[in-house]
């Protein structure tokens, strides 16, 4: 099958929805911000990924609402420059769905999903208590695609602090995957967990 993006007829949407299918499984930010009025958001964004590594750099794309409207976790970063960026392990799954449900910026999305919040150490946006990752971050820069309905904000965050609970650790320090337990996100409503692993060691030349 070829498919022609540039056909008049054929809206983002279709193409939105076929690319989420293959460009697939995607890690999940969730994202907790701050607004200027101080209440919290908490929202989950599956175009999230770590894009560098000196200085450390992760961004998430906030697209805009289907009336080309800016989601509050957009606002609010635009307003504090910092966020918090937490791991989603499976047993958050449910409560993470939640809380991407459409709330009005003056609801606290940590209370409406269940989630716990626990004061940061360097900026104001707080933690997520259950999950055993979150990182610190504060705004590097925002590459803006529009403000049409689809189009989306790149939001680039430096790590400045990262808070690992302990008991997720392997004996080498790093994370354990078996104990992690992450989530990716699929198309349509699917998720996938990451339980089934294989290792490939790095290649020499032949």
């Amino acid at each position: 099958m070829y498919i022609d993006i540039a056909q008049p007829d054929r809206g983002w949407q279709d193409i939105y929805r076929l690319c989420i299918t293959f460009v697939n499984p995607r890690p999940i930010g969730f994202i907790s911000t701050i607004s200027a009025d101080g209440v919290r958001n908490l929202a989950p964004f599956s175009f999230f990924n770590m894009v560098n590594a000196n200085p450390p750099v992760v961004i998430f794309c906030a697209g805009r609402t289907r009336d080309g409207g800016k989601k509050d976790s957009l606002v609010n970063v635009e307003d504090t420059r910092e966020f918090v960026v937490a791991v989603v392990t499976a047993p958050m799954a449910e409560a993470m769905n939640q809380s991407s449900a459409s709330y009005p910026p003056d609801v606290d999305e940590f209370s409406a999903a269940g989630f716990t919040p626990k004061p940061a150490t360097i900026v104001q946006p707080a933690l997520v208590a259950e999950s055993p990752v979150n990182c610190e971050c504060v705004l590097d820069r925002i590459v803006d695609y529009g403000d049409h309905p689809g189009a989306s904000a790149v939001v680039f965050g430096r790590i400045v602090t990262i808070h690992v609970n302990d008991e997720y650790l392997a004996d080498d320090g790093l994370l354990d995957p078996e104990k992690l337990q992450t989530i990716g996100r699929m198309g349509r409503g699917t998720y996938a967990r990451t339980t089934d692993r294989f290792d490939l060691p790095r290649p020499e030349i032949k």
